[in-house]
């Protein structure tokens, strides 16, 4: 422990803590600070829009407050210099606006209210006091808090997720284009099967991981905008003439969302459960892929670059451990699991809504940080493999029963009867040294389209 008196840092989850180098990008978009900031940037916008909606029905009014005397700015000219200023505020909130929020949400232990509150005062400051009711208004914390959520969501995918998904298919890629040529045993339930090639292999992953990136790529969250129940109810009775469905869409579509209209109190979360579930099965890719290469690795398929000062073991010099494949597996699991109670928790409320829900969303960035963690960890690890060519041409040498598939379809295409049994008899369980009539072929040679299929998927 530190002395007395000294800042002690002491992060209770390893992202902030040994791991926070790789993932720190995911703060700007899922930690407290940047969860208030985006509220605040809803309620902001949604009171500027809120305005310009209004501006006609303002004149007369009996439900608007007086504009102040000494006020010169029109409610119709907000969206000038007042609005731009307002917005100027909103996108970049200081340490001392967001320990505001946060000194009156410990006073009144409401999260949004504190945001309304906040942007009460910023608005007062700026001689927009008669603007002061107007926040939040019509709206439930819910309304902006799916909001929120949702851009939180659309920014680290944008900005984070997808550029490190795409740098670990890429890297992948990369392999298999150079790797197509190199031969090796396949392996079916362990065991030697029939040759293929190392490219071939990755360019399979590549496929894999491609199609679910693709659908993940495409997917924008949902968001509502209709007040307590979803109904727009306090909305219509004070404005019955609006076509407040309309300004809704508009007001979700507006900010990159996907606008959903019939809702509880809470957006049931659609949009987001399924990137939840793309990005799962993105990861089971990862996880298939992290074994395959230990595995090779075990066999002495691959070799791995021994870095200089790095040290495998604390006891056994020699170790150059798969290191890199074993951390991103147990992240990738721990991603998932996380992964799999945000998918099944958030589209679930009691009736209209309970609060549920609220503290597992909190969560959405330590699952995409184990993700994240995890996509990095395994394109650190692939940028340390090369093949042990002398190792798989030895394979392929030692084991000629690797042809027998061959051998017995070609006796079949002669029109030999019982060849599969014939094969069968003079290859399964017998010693490799038995095998002399097989060697009629190259194991190197029997590799189908192996090549080209590896290149027709990665170019």
């Amino acid at each position: 422990m530190a002395g007395k008196g000294a800042a002690l840092v002491l992060p209770l989850s390893p992202l902030d803590g040994r791991y926070q180098e790789k993932v720190k990008e995911l703060r700007e978009y899922f930690s407290e600070e940047a969860l208030i900031s985006y509220r605040v940037k809803v309620e902001v916008k949604y009171l500027l829009e809120l305005v310009r909606f209004l501006a006609p029905t303002f004149s007369g009014s009996p439900q608007l407050p007086r504009r102040s005397r000494g006020d010169s700015a029109d409610l119709k000219s907000l969206s000038t210099e007042s609005s731009k200023k307002l917005l100027h505020w909103s996108n970049n909130l200081s340490d001392k606006d967001v320990a505001r929020v946060k000194k009156i949400e410990a006073k009144i232990r409401h999260d949004v209210k504190a945001v309304e509150y906040v942007i009460g005062e910023k608005l007062t400051k700026m001689g927009l006091a008669r603007l002061v009711p107007w926040v939040h208004w019509g709206l439930t914390s819910e309304d902006t808090n799916n909001l929120s959520y949702g851009l939180m969501v659309v920014g680290a995918k944008e900005k984070v997720v997808l550029p490190a998904m795409r740098t670990l298919v890429d890297k992948l890629s990369g392999l298999a284009r150079v790797w197509a040529g190199t031969v090796m045993p396949a392996r079916t339930h362990g065991q030697v099967a029939v040759p293929t090639t190392l490219g071939k292999e990755m360019a399979v992953f590549v496929s894999r991981f491609s199609w679910w990136l693709k659908k993940f790529a495409e997917v924008k969250p949902g968001g509502k905008l209709n007040g307590a129940v979803g109904n727009y109810n306090a909305m219509v009775k004070i404005y019955p003439k609006k076509d407040w469905l309309g300004f809704s869409r508009k007001f979700v579509a507006g900010l990159g969302l996907t606008p959903t209209l019939i809702t509880t109190q809470i957006e049931p979360g659609t949009q987001l459960v399924y990137a939840f579930d793309l990005m799962r099965q993105f990861n089971n890719v990862g996880l298939n892929l992290a074994a395959d290469l230990w595995q090779y690795i075990a066999f002495d398929y691959l070799k791995q670059a021994a870095v200089k000062d790095e040290v495998g073991s604390s006891t056994m010099p020699h170790k150059v451990n798969p290191i890199d494949f074993e951390n991103a597996e147990g992240n990738l699991k721990l991603a998932n699991g996380m992964l799999a109670v945000l998918a099944d928790k958030l589209p679930v409320s009691r009736l209209q809504r309970d609060l549920s829900d609220s503290t597992v969303k909190r969560n959405i960035g330590v699952a995409w940080g184990y993700s994240l963690l995890a996509w990095k960890t395994l394109t650190d690890g692939l940028a340390k493999v090369a093949p042990n060519k002398n190792k798989l041409r030895q394979e392929l040498e030692a084991h000629p029963e690797m042809l027998a598939e061959a051998w017995q379809l070609s006796l079949r295409k002669r029109g030999e009867a019982g060849a599969y049994e014939k094969v069968k008899d003079k290859t399964r369980g017998k010693p490799r040294e038995e095998l002399k009539e097989i060697k009629m072929w190259k194991a190197a040679d029997y590799v189908g389209l192996a090549e080209k299929l590896a290149k027709m998927r990665v170019g």
